[in-house]
């Protein structure tokens, strides 16, 4: 089936949550500077999703799910289907007809057709916890509370989320946890060189670019692959927070 690449823009401070108002002032940005579709377009799925909680890793989370509808992003809008943990995805299928911009600095396969990607905002009030091919786990004694609870948990699965989490605060004992000081391994998607990567693949909030399978096949080239600055400035100018960039390779 091949690896799925994407590419992870998250705070620094991993606890950070961003206001209601932020987060719709950004999804109205990518929306107005075309880099997500309108829904009216063709050649794109798009839809928001209000997961709710889950009760295993192996079971598809609960999620109540609707297209996005054509009037501008408000704060009221984000509170209200954020109570439990809020995907809105944008699945761009054909980048031509969806008429929207292309996130990265250059298209790889020019002569294959259109690219296709999915655009995230992933957005909870635990930490969403992401291991996979190239980022390794933060190992068991890091993620327990100081009475020994182990604080990260797995919840149903939904796709391009993840099913591990990591609780903020200690259901035991009420302390809160903050992965910051932690560290864990990511491997070079290349080379399969190892990295420290401090406070880990861990966020309250992402904005996520899955290429799927559409990314550079050879290294060089890979290299050269990354976000265009005027999309990377969004998140510079509503989230207004210092971010970590992650490449993942699964």
């Amino acid at each position: 089936m091949g690896v799925d690449c994407r590419v992870w823009i998250f705070p620094k401070e991993r606890g950070f949550r961003p206001s209601a108002e932020q987060i719709a002032f950004l999804a109205n940005g990518l929306r107005e500077g075309g880099w997500v579709p309108r829904p009216e377009a063709a050649g794109q799925k798009s839809q928001v999703s209000e997961l709710l909680p889950g009760k295993s890793a192996e079971e598809k989370k609960l999620a109540q799910v609707q297209e996005f509808d054509s009037e501008p992003f408000t704060p009221g809008w984000v509170e209200f289907h954020s109570q439990h943990e809020l995907v809105m995805e944008w699945h761009v299928q054909n980048q031509r007809e969806a008429g929207v911009q292309y996130p990265f600095v250059f298209d790889p396969y020019p002569d294959s057709g259109p690219p296709y990607f999915y655009i995230r905002l992933i957005l909870g009030h635990e930490y969403f916890y992401w291991t996979g091919e190239n980022v390794m786990p933060f190992d068991e004694a890091s993620t327990k509370c100081v009475c020994q609870e182990q604080l990260s948990y797995w919840t149903g699965w939904a796709h391009g989320v993840g099913s591990q989490r990591i609780h903020r605060a200690c259901p035991r004992c009420g302390r809160g946890f903050d992965p910051s000081g932690r560290a864990c391994e990511v491997l070079d998607g290349w080379t399969g060189v190892s990295t420290q990567l401090i406070g880990g693949l861990t966020f309250c909030f992402a904005l996520v670019v899955d290429c799927h399978k559409y990314f550079p096949s050879d290294e060089e080239v890979g290299r050269r692959f990354h976000l265009r600055a005027e999309f990377l400035d969004l998140w510079r100018t509503f989230i207004e927070v210092p971010y970590e960039q992650v490449f993942t390779f699964d």
